[in-house]
C-alpha cells in the first residue's frame, strides 16, 4: 500500500518527528481524517472548520490559512501513484527544547499531512460488524470533550482492544450516565420503528462530518430522524444499526452484544449509502468544474 507524508511543506515517503514534539510526548495535537472520492477530497472544508474548532478548544492557534492547507493536501495527492487516498491532517503544538508539561511561549506548530492508499471503490459490507457495549466509559465532556478531535485517543484504543478481546470488532462507549455515545472511531445509528436515530451531541460525541451529511440527506428526503438519548436497552428493539465515519462511510452492524439485528444491512442503511455516494459524486463534479474554471483563467 502506498504512503506519502508532507511535514511542514516537505513531501517524502516518510517523515521524522522530534521526540520532543508535544504531539508525540503528550498527544498535544489536533487532527482530521478525510478520504478522497473519485480522486478529490470529500468534505475538506467541513473538516478544516472542525480542525479549527478543536484547536480553539485546546488553546492552539493554527497559523496556516485553509487555502494553504488545502493546497498542501492537493500538492501531496498529486504525488500519489494511486487513485484513492486516506488523508490525515495533524497540527501539533510544536517541538520543545526540553521535556516540560507547560508549553513554551515561542512554540511553532507543526503541520503534518499523511496520505495512504485505500480501496479504489467504497463498498457497503453485506456482512456487518459485531459490536459490544464496553465497560470502559467515554471521556467526560468536562475532562476532555469528545467534540474536540485531539491526538489523545488512549481511551478509544483501550475500548477497541477490549472489544477485540471479546471477539468483537468495535465497542460502543457509554458516558458516565450510562447513555450510548459512539463507537471508538465512528458515530452510531439505529433504525427503530422506521425512525433513524443517533445519539445527541450533549451525551458527549464527536460531531462527525459524515454524520452531518447523513442528517442533510434524511431531512432532504423527509425521512423520520431524531438525535436522541439512547440507553443500552433501547438498542434491543432496533431493526437496523450502522456506524458512520469519513473513511469507511457506513458500516452496517449485525450484532450488539448478544442481540442480532433483524436486517443487516437494512433498507434504510442501503438507501443512505446510495444517497451518500450520490452526494459525494455531485461534490466531485462541482470540484472538477471549479478546477476547470480556474484552468481556463
Amino acid at each position: 500500500m502506498g504512503l506519502l507524508t508532507n511535514l511542514n511543506g516537505v513531501i517524502a515517503a516518510t517523515a521524522t518527528i522530534s521526540v520532543l514534539d508535544r504531539g508525540f510526548l503528550y498527544g498535544d495535537s489536533v487532527y482530521e481524517v478525510v478520504r478522497t472520492f473519485q480522486g478529490y477530497p470529500f468534505g475538506l472544508q467541513e473538516h478544516l472548520d472542525r480542525l479549527r474548532q478543536s484547536a480553539a478548544y485546546v488553546y492552539l492557534e493554527v497559523p496556516w490559512s485553509d487555502s494553504h492547507i488545502q493546497a498542501e493536501v492537493e500538492r501531496t495527492l498529486r504525488k500519489a501513484s494511486w487513485k484513492e487516498s486516506y488523508i490525515r491532517i495533524v497540527v501539533s503544538r510544536g517541538t520543545e527544547t526540553k521535556i516540560t508539561l507547560q508549553p513554551s511561549a515561542d512554540l511553532k506548530p507543526n503541520l503534518l499531512i499523511v496520505i495512504s492508499e485505500i480501496s479504489p471503490e467504497p463498498v457497503l459490507s453485506d456482512v456487518g460488524l459485531h459490536v459490544i457495549i464496553g465497560e470502559r466509559r467515554r471521556t467526560d465532556r468536562q475532562a476532555l470533550t469528545p467534540a474536540a478531535k485531539t491526538g489523545n485517543y488512549l481511551n478509544n484504543i483501550l475500548a477497541l482492544l477490549e472489544a477485540q478481546q471479546q471477539c468483537a470488532e468495535d465497542a460502543l462507549l457509554l458516558n458516565a450516565q450510562g447513555e450510548v455515545t459512539e463507537a471508538t472511531t465512528s458515530n452510531f445509528w439505529i433504525v427503530q420503528a422506521g425512525v433513524v436515530q443517533t445519539p445527541a451531541l450533549e451525551v458527549g460525541i464527536l460531531p462527525g462530518i459524515t454524520r452531518h451529511f447523513l442528517g442533510q440527506i434524511l431531512q432532504t428526503h423527509q425521512i423520520p430522524y431524531a438525535e436522541v438519548i439512547l440507553k443500552p436497552e433501547d438498542l434491543r428493539s432496533a431493526s437496523e444499526a450502522f456506524l458512520s465515519s469519513s473513511v469507511r462511510l457506513l458500516m452496517p452492524v449485525n450484532q450488539i452484544d448478544d442481540y442480532r439485528l433483524p436486517q443487516c444491512p437494512g433498507p434504510l442503511t442501503r438507501f443512505l449509502w446510495q444517497e451518500l455516494l450520490t452526494l459525494m459524486t455531485q461534490d466531485t463534479h462541482r470540484l472538477e468544474q471549479s478546477m476547470a474554471s480556474l484552468g481556463a483563467k
